[in-house]
């Protein structure tokens, strides 16, 4: 330790105080409580969330030229001497405030032939006492032509009283740009983000082992902490971003890894050890041929099943790709070994459409099949109750009715949940508390989710694709026009019904609160009006569910040929005979929930139709409606979501409890986010808990981290 030696006795001197990285951001040096408020607003409350708010762009500030270098038009630094100042108040108007610049220090009267400067700034007149003259000056704007000198208007300054720096966090290098909030200068909080980064990057630890850094080539936290705030070079960037994009994924499929190997210990199940044959007889009967993607699902469900821990399977699979014959495979195995098995839809209208379907493929094989939904008439109620109870009811559809209290089963071995991401993580629980030994659960979506937020999301979950159609499904011609061409799509329409055809119109509102896009109701009666030959129908969520019932009964009979609706027949609505989708205000979709409404048609051997109508002209909407009119897949109709709109918007994502990435990005980061599950799986497969002695610091880090996160969410049964 330092010693000072003062009249014959040695002092120690005083020890600085420590810094600690999770202290209030207050105590940095000019922050105080007023200016801390501010940088809350950013979520800055700690040092370390100063170290890890990084920019969300660069300027390159370098070189810092002379006056006489400068180029018109472009945004550039210059370094100059204060030549003279001048406050002009104008009688009416705003203030001017003029500095005039030079190469170097000359007179007034000697500056006629060298070319000046001119700052100017309007009512700012406090800046008279900052620019004395014969100060050195660094300038950062974009000069413009002022008769024969150039000018700045309000350009970004820095005042020396002796030269100029030569390690400035404003000026003379590649100067970051960070997100900010009112009354906080983009100057200030560099600033305060230079000293930060100065003082503090040196004092993270070091969370992942040299070797392990050696081997992957990641560059140490220290450095790319610095070069991230503010990078030498291009390289160096690169190299740090590659780094602390790699930590956020890795640290955030460690945790992912961890809750897996838990859930996989915790969750002793059921173990079907036979009912293979069953499920083969059953496939057999079936009039169409498995494709691969359904063949294999299969499979790996049997072989989860007679495992002796919970299964925990994610289907994905295209609109119509034939996800209702897989959870039947599935149901049917766990009623030949003596379990009942529940499938839970979000709504009334799906779980009848997928109650009718099962029925249809299991009551041959002696399995009853039950529908419970919160407008189940009594008596109905009260039969599927008792029969749950006693266990001769094998299987049961409905909504969230099954979570009810009053739901008992006798020997609950399988839930399926359809449309999985429209359900909380505690319905799920619910459902899941009904059994006596934990059930293995499986869950479907016809929203594709693109692989790397599916990792994410789902990392503690076993994943199946599906991504052939049946044989026999014709490709959907998709076209989008404006309103001018309604009249020509109205007779499109008409020729089509008149083939014994049907077609779907779906709107986004139900009634006319919004006046700016069409609603279901004024458009079913002036569709009525005009196709008054015809027989139009009319269903949206607010109809009591026998109305919801009769009217897609009818329109599955052919006694309505013209369905105007909401978007209550997104998923699950299965009329082979429904050949044109109409959607009004296709803006108001996202590309994912336009390809599912695209999906309730094409079902049959006839070729069908899709049309868009939006006017529509902002550059994102047409991105998004051009794109859609050019991709089929859904699994490229998922990517192309991911790209436009971000993982926060997708699927509800932070639903999910994924926390806000601060730097990654799920798209173009895709090949380190795959990397960093790869080291993540070999990890935890080592040290589950990350208990030993080279591993605390990283589970320390992750438990900093993951603090606020809603962890609960990120794994399906917890």
């Amino acid at each position: 330790m330092r010693t000072i030696e003062m009249q014959g006795t040695i002092k120690r001197a005083p020890t600085p105080p420590k810094v600690d990285l999770d202290g209030p951001v207050r105590f940095l040096k000019g922050v105080g409580p007023e200016r801390s408020k501010l940088l809350a607003r950013l979520g800055l409350n700690t040092l370390r969330d100063l170290l890890y708010f990084f920019p969300r762009r660069y300027e390159n500030r370098s070189p810092v030229k002379k006056v006489a270098e400068l180029t018109l038009g472009e945004k550039e630094c210059v370094r100059g001497v204060v030549i003279s100042r001048r406050l002009i108040r104008t009688r009416f108007g705003p203030s001017i405030f003029r500095v005039v610049l030079g190469d170097e220090e000359i007179s007034v009267e000697a500056s006629a032939e060298t070319p000046l400067l001119h700052g100017t700034w309007f009512n700012m007149p406090y800046l008279t006492k900052l620019f004395e003259p014969k100060a050195q000056v660094v300038f950062y704007g974009r000069p413009e032509k002022d008769g024969k000198h150039l000018k700045m208007v309000h350009p970004e300054y820095e005042i020396f009283s002796e030269g100029v720096a030569t390690n400035s966090p404003h000026s003379g290098r590649v100067v970051p740009i960070y997100p900010l909030t009112e009354d906080l200068s983009q100057k200030g909080l560099r600033q305060l983000a230079f000293q930060t980064v100065e003082e503090c990057a040196p004092l993270v630890r070091e969370t992942l082992p040299s070797p392990f850094l050696k081997r992957l080539g990641l560059k140490s936290v220290h450095f790319s902490l610095k070069q991230l705030h503010f990078p030498e070079g291009r390289e160096e960037y690169k190299q740090a971003y590659r780094r602390l994009v790699f930590d956020e994924f890795f640290m955030l499929q460690v945790l992912i890894q961890m809750k897996k190997a838990k859930l996989q210990k915790e969750n002793k199940a059921i173990s079907h050890s036979g009912g293979q044959e069953l499920v083969r007889r059953f496939i057999q009967t079936l009039e169409f041929e498995l494709t691969p993607g359904q063949q294999k699902t299969i499979n790996d469900i049997l072989a989860d099943m007679k495992k002796g821990r919970s299964m925990n399977r994610l289907v994905q699979g295209d609109v119509g790709s034939g996800k209702t014959v897989v959870a039947a495979a599935a149901l049917v195995f766990t009623a030949a070994n003596g379990f009942q098995g529940a499938l839970m839809a979000p709504t009334e209208v799906l779980a009848q459409q997928q109650y009718f379907s099962l029925a249809r493929f299991l009551e041959p094989f002696g399995i009853r099949c039950g529908y419970l939904a919160q407008n189940s008439l009594p008596e109905e109620k009260a039969l599927v109750l008792s029969g749950l109870a006693d266990g001769t009811l094998q299987v049961i559809v409905g909504t969230h009715a099954l979570i009810q209290e009053n739901v008992r089963f006798k020997n609950l071995g399988l839930v399926v949940i359809d449309e999985q991401h429209k359900f909380g993580v505690f319905q799920r629980a619910a459902l899941k508390e009904k059994a006596l030994v934990s059930p293995h659960f499986l869950l479907l979506t016809a929203t594709p989710i693109p692989r790397t937020l599916a990792h994410t999301l789902y990392g503690d979950l076993d994943i199946s694709l599906m991504q052939e159609m049946p044989k026999g499904r014709q490709p959907i011609r998709t076209l989008w026009v404006g309103q001018s061409k309604r009249a020509e799509i109205y007779q499109f329409i008409d020729r089509v019904i008149a083939k014994g055809e049907q077609v779907f119109v779906v709107c986004p509102a139900v009634d006319a609160k919004n006046l700016s896009v069409k609603n279901a109701t004024e458009s079913y009666e002036s569709i009525r009006r005009i196709f008054s030959h015809r027989r139009v129908g009319l269903l949206h969520g607010r109809l009591k569910s026998p109305e919801k019932k009769k009217i897609m009964q009818d329109f599955k009979e052919k006694k309505i040929q013209l369905l105007v609706s909401t978007v209550v027949i997104e998923v699950g609505i299965d009329v082979p005979n429904a050949t044109v989708m109409v959607i009004e205000n296709a803006e108001r979709f996202g590309l994912s929930q336009l390809h599912q409404l695209r999906g309730r048609v094409g079902r049959g051997p006839v070729e069908s139709s899709c049309i868009l109508f939006s006017d529509a002209a902002d550059e994102e909407t047409v991105r998004r409606l051009e794109a859609f009119t050019s991709i089929s897949s859904g699994f490229e109709i998922a990517e192309k979501d991911l790209e436009l709109r971000g993982a926060g918007d997708i699927i509800g994502a932070r639903q999910h409890g994924l926390p806000e990435l601060r730097i990654g990005d799920l798209v173009k980061d895709a090949k380190v986010l795959i990397e960093a599950r790869r080291e993540a799986i070999a990890l935890v497969e080592k040290d589950p808990t990350l208990s030993r002695l080279e591993n605390r610091l990283l589970r320390d880090a992750i438990r900093r981290r993951f603090a606020s996160a809603d962890l609960k969410k990120l794994t399906v049964t917890a």
